[in-house]
């Protein structure tokens, strides 16, 4: 009985320490690398081509990329330079964009606008976007980054 409650406090003592271990790290440095540090980051939503380029773009111009499908996964705690919601579906695309705007004030965004039908809504919100087969990902990296006028 003895041996099982020391046993047990070891268990206990080694949980511990290795709990306090990963905090150490997340606190300290988590995953994210040295070189990383400073560099802006940008949400992409989408799982289009045209989601894929922008985020090649962005890589290749040294801005980190945060990718999510849904416009309820961002994470806290990060700064945004950028927001790109490039999905299917409007709706997504403004709630994110809203989203961006409200709770983590990020003011350089553009959504794409899928439907023509549903471009009052994009309009009446005061939302930059882009729609038609002719947008392509450097009309919208230009467009957020550089914010230059695109008329899409």
């Amino acid at each position: 009985m003895v041996l099982l409650i020391i046993c047990l406090l070891g268990v206990i003592a080694l949980f511990g320490y290795l709990m306090a271990r990963l905090d150490i790290f997340l606190t300290e440095a988590g995953f994210a690398k040295e070189e990383d540090k400073g560099r802006p980051i940008a949400v992409v939503m989408g799982e289009t081509d045209l989601a894929r380029k922008v985020e090649e773009l962005l890589e290749k111009n040294n801005i980190r990329v945060h990718r999510i499908t849904e416009p309820f996964l961002l994470e806290q705690e990060q700064n945004f330079s950028y927001l790109f919601a490039l999905s299917e579906k409007d709706v997504e695309n403004i709630i994110l964009y809203k989203i961006g705007k409200k709770v983590y004030g990020i003011e350089k965004m553009i959504c794409l606008c899928n439907d023509k039908a549903n471009e009052s809504m994009f309009i009446k919100e005061g939302i930059c976007y882009g729609w038609g087969k002719e947008v392509t990902a450097l009309m919208l990296y230009k467009a957020v980054v550089y914010g230059k006028e695109v008329m899409l």
